[in-house]
């Protein structure tokens, strides 16, 4: 049983997650928000824009597992704050890079803090909150997530023309410096701390949790949403500029709404799990998923045919809806799958899977893009990956309704 205090910080430790996201989320949406000023300056082509997001989700990829393992044994006010410091440095020195090759190197290692993001952040819910009402604060959480897109689709524009785009990306990263520092002097240790983190490293454990059948799919279903979010968000300030005609901060704008709609639907979505549902999870999936093929579809026949781009808006706000607004459920039904004692790395095993979507299919949309000249055939590949999700998720089966208080 929590005391009072402990059941009222525990807001706070979600207003602290909230922040983490949004730094995480702002750097990495400058990568498509800022694309068309990288191409110009760097003399780049789409696929090798789509290997900048290639270079953040390798260092992610090579982060994840031990991240996930740290968590379950170390202290998450000593992860998050380390974290966020580091993005801060290498964000800084991506501003100041001369070459391709250069801007690679260093959103590599930037990439190997940014994976230590998720798995102490998931935790942190996991170990604070009951079963009833964790949804909703994993959504809550999540939507940092949208509002580092939001604020990144509005500030970043305006920073790169204002003073140019490393300029901007530098004041960006001197400000989350200081964050780090307030994330460490605010985040404290869960009032119950789970036996597991004092125990001993255990080879089998880790086994039982990344071959665990359910663990494996919901991996997989990981994999292919994280490719259609990060394509949607590389390349859609390229769709709506180059092949769409609309302005850059025009395009920014569209991106920002996207992640609007998409911070109010996993907040929705989670609340109908927790309180409507009785914690069900599964149907809410499939719901996002279908939502997502459909939106996908739509972006492909507005690419191929330009007179339906009166209606782009709308497709663009059901893609948040769904495209963007599955992250919480899936967090939660991962964290639930593996049990409390495995839960960071449960949730790294999923993101590792989830990063190598990412790393892999930006690029390949890009050379989708540069090979035929139009958007809609990446498009295209993207709806294919979301009917993936369909396909993986029939095969999973949930469990019964947790039980707690």
């Amino acid at each position: 049983m929590q005391d009072a205090p402990s059941t009222h910080y525990r807001w706070v430790i979600v207003g602290i997650l909230w922040l983490v996201h949004v730094i995480s989320f702002l750097n990495f949406s400058s990568l498509g928000i800022l694309a068309p000023f990288f191409m110009e300056d760097l003399s780049l082509s789409s696929a090798q824009v789509g290997l900048f997001v290639s270079a953040v989700s390798i260092g992610a990829c090579l982060s994840q597992v031990p991240a996930g393992l740290v968590t379950d044994r170390v202290s998450v006010r000593f992860i998050l704050p380390l974290a966020i410091g580091a993005m801060a440095i290498f964000l800084s020195l991506f501003s100041f890079s001369s070459s391709y090759v250069s801007a690679l190197m260093v959103l590599m290692v930037y990439g190997l803090a940014s994976g230590a993001i998720s798995p102490p952040a998931s935790k942190s819910v996991m170990d604070w909150f009951p079963p009833l009402g964790r949804a909703t604060a994993m959504g809550l959480k999540q939507t940092g997530v949208n509002f580092g897109g939001i604020i990144a689709g509005v500030l970043l524009p305006f920073l790169a023309l204002s003073f140019t785009w490393r300029r901007g990306l530098l004041m960006v990263g001197v400000a989350e410096a200081a964050c780090a520092v307030l994330i460490y002097r605010l985040m404290k240790e869960p009032p119950v701390k789970i036996q597991s983190q004092l125990s001993s490293f255990d080879w089998k454990n880790v086994w039982r949790v990344v071959l665990n059948r359910n663990i494996l799919i919901l991996a997989g279903v990981d994999f292919f949403f994280f490719a259609g979010q990060f394509c949607f968000s590389a390349y859609l300030t390229l769709f709506l500029t180059r092949e769409a005609g609309f302005s850059v901060v025009q395009a920014g704008y569209f991106f920002a709404l996207a992640y609007l709609i998409g911070a109010i639907a996993r907040i929705f979505w989670s609340l109908v799990s927790d309180y409507f549902l009785g914690g069900r999870r599964k149907g809410i999936l499939l719901l996002i998923t279908w939502m997502e093929v459909v939106s996908l579809a739509a972006l492909t026949l507005t690419s191929f045919f330009p007179a339906l781009s009166k209606f782009l808006l709308l497709v663009i706000l059901v893609f948040g809806m769904s495209g963007i607004g599955w992250n919480a459920i899936l967090l939660i039904i991962l964290g639930e799958a593996a049990g409390k004692e495995s839960i960071g790395l449960a949730t790294a095993t999923g993101f590792f899977f989830g990063f190598l979507g990412s790393m892999l299919c930006p690029p390949l949309f890009g050379y989708i893009v540069d090979r035929t000249g139009m958007y809609g055939y990446g498009w295209l590949f993207t709806t294919f990956c979301a009917a993936a999700i369909l396909l993986l998720l029939s095969f999973f089966r949930e469990k019964g309704p947790e039980k707690g208080n």
